[in-house]
């Protein structure tokens, strides 16, 4: 007998990923705030309770989507990271990185709204933000600024730039982000 009112059984895997991907997208287009539990499981054709059991509480929903995002683009871009040599082969990489983020105006929003939101410590992805500022200034450090004198103020730089322009970008799309960055890129990979 097929299942009641249009919903369907998936493998946990393919389940939890279309649960992911709607949840991006709600999250992208109103906030973590804006979106009640409810919206998020009929978005997937699921009940409450169904989307409960795949994950125990908005804020744990919310974790996973901000941890998919982390995993695709590193993934994705990096593949196997290794520390950049010499500052042409740190601009490269960081140009795959915002080449991707430019066909992904969806999850520079969400993380731009969420972002802001954590700022509040009662916010239930403060920690996940907080810890991932601090493991991106490590990481851009020990794989792409190693070769720069100042690693540290580098990496604050760098996230700096791309974040504020990533907030420009999204209020006003007629602003050119890839000769943004470029410009950026001719005076900051420099030694």
């Amino acid at each position: 007998m097929p299942p009641a009112s249009g919903r369907r059984r998936l493998p946990l895997s393919e389940r939890r990923e279309e649960i992911l991907k709607a949840a991006t997208e709600l999250i992208a287009s109103a906030g973590f705030n804006g979106v009640p539990l409810e919206a998020f499981a009929a978005a997937c054709g699921m009940t409450k309770a169904g989307m409960l059991h795949h994950f125990p509480s908005k804020d744990a929903l919310l974790i996973a989507v901000l941890e998919r995002r982390d995993e695709l683009d590193l993934t994705t871009v990096a593949g196997t990271l290794e520390p950049a040599p010499d500052p042409a082969s740190a601009r490269a990489l960081m140009t795959a990185f915002v080449q991707r983020n430019l066909t992904q105006r969806s999850i520079l929003r969400l993380y731009a709204v969420l972002a802001a939101e954590a700022l509040n410590r009662d916010h239930p992805a403060h920690g996940y933000f907080q810890q991932r500022l601090n493991d991106g200034r490590a990481m851009l450090q020990h794989y792409l600024l190693a070769w720069h004198p100042r690693p540290d103020l580098a990496a604050v730089e760098l996230i700096s730039f791309l974040d504020g322009l990533q907030l420009h970008w999204l209020g006003d799309d007629r602003i050119d982000f890839l000769a943004q960055w470029e410009l950026f890129a001719d005076r900051f990979f420099t030694t």
